[in-house]
């Protein structure tokens, strides 16, 4: 009986100690495995990646972790983005285990992340998840790198301002010196030797303008708004920029000449570049006044539908006004998304978006003052 007993015993210990060495087995393997996918899963941040190619290029390591689907979306620098990998959460039903999660980066990008899983149990899980925290710690590390980079250009403008500052006054001290010529002319001679010398120092003057415009920013100041014809200042836009615009319609809005001013020579230069020259047809805008559901206060909105280029846009739609995101060779990528800021400082909205074989900007300003509305 005891020996039955024993036997019994240590028929158990031997079936348990080899479960539990299978198990050690497994879960080491499955550990070299996490492993294995945490290193290649880091090594994406030594890659020069955009933020919003990190998901594609996290996801077949995630998808070895078990996780079943990945989805975001949000704003990105005023353009909606979304993106799906895998298996939706309709898709897998009741036995999803869903995780969310939600990016900012400043007050110009916000992303909502979900993954999904087939469990929420086990050391499948919490190797899972820890793969997933640092997906979204490289994620967001990319997002507040960009936003970075923008506050460190805009500091490094704001230095070669003061090395500009000294061109101005150069510049400012030879059109004095000038005006001076010619007022102290008091005979047809000394008018002749006056335009003379103009002619023979107008090269090197307008090379130095040419320079100043190329470098100078537009600082904001204190500019009160006032009522505009956005006809009027449509015109003046594109006469700048060697454009000719169909306009249809006439609106007036309620907002700082300078802000508008900003935001149409930005935009309207951008677009110069590809329509100046060419054959395509040119931009053609809308203007109305309106009131739009749901909201209490009229707004007056400019439509700009401009005939996609022959060679392509060379920058994606939702990367039109992120900064840093040009199409052209040795641009700044600053166009765009300093006319988007210009017009959000204002009260106004500009947003883009393709539309067929145009693509088309949509610029919405307040009509009136809020004084007037109150």
């Amino acid at each position: 009986m005891e020996s039955g007993v024993l036997n019994s015993l240590s028929l158990m210990f031997l079936v348990a100690g080899g479960t539990l060495w299978l198990t050690s087995l497994a879960l080491t393997r499955r550990a070299r495995q996490y492993q294995a996918a945490m290193q290649t899963l880091l090594k994406l941040a030594s890659l020069n990646l955009e933020p919003l190619e990190i998901p594609a290029a996290a996801w077949p390591v995630l998808q070895t972790a078990g996780w079943q689907g990945l989805h975001w979306e949000g704003d990105w620098y005023g353009q909606d983005v979304q993106g799906t990998l895998g298996r939706t959460q309709d898709a897998m039903g009741a036995k999803a285990f869903v995780q969310n999660f939600a990016l900012t980066s400043g007050t110009e990008v916000q992303l909502s992340v979900c993954l999904s899983h087939n469990t929420n149990l086990g050391e499948r899980h919490l190797f899972a998840s820890q793969l997933a925290q640092v997906f979204l710690l490289l994620l967001e590390t990319r997002l507040r790198e960009r936003t970075g980079a923008l506050s460190v250009a805009l500091a490094e403008r704001a230095r070669l301002s003061l090395y500009l500052q000294h061109d101005m006054r150069n510049m400012a001290q030879w059109v004095s010196w000038v005006s001076a010529d010619f007022v102290s002319a008091q005979t047809p001679h000394a008018l002749q030797d006056a335009a003379q010398r103009l002619k023979d120092n107008a090269p090197l003057a307008q090379e130095r303008a040419l320079r100043l415009i190329a470098a100078l920013g537009k600082s904001p100041h204190a500019v009160h708004p006032c009522q505009i014809d956005l006809r009027l200042a449509l015109d003046q836009a594109a006469q700048l920029a060697g454009l000719e615009l169909q306009v249809e319609g006439a609106a007036t809005a309620w907002i700082a000449p300078d802000a508008l001013a900003r935001a149409l020579d930005n935009l309207l230069g951008n677009l110069a570049s590809d329509w100046r020259n060419s054959s395509t047809a040119m931009p053609s805008v809308k203007l109305a006044e309106l009131l739009p559901e749901g909201q209490r206060f009229p707004i007056a909105s400019i439509t700009l539908c401009c005939p996609l280029p022959t060679h392509g846009m060379g920058v994606a739609p939702e990367k039109l006004f992120e900064p840093f995101a040009s199409g052209r060779p040795g641009g700044l990528g600053l166009g765009l998304y300093q006319a988007r800021q210009s017009l959000r400082e204002a009260g106004g909205r500009l947003s883009a978006s393709v539309q067929g074989a145009q693509l088309q900007f949509v610029l919405e300003l307040p009509q009136q003052s809020m004084q007037e509305v109150l």
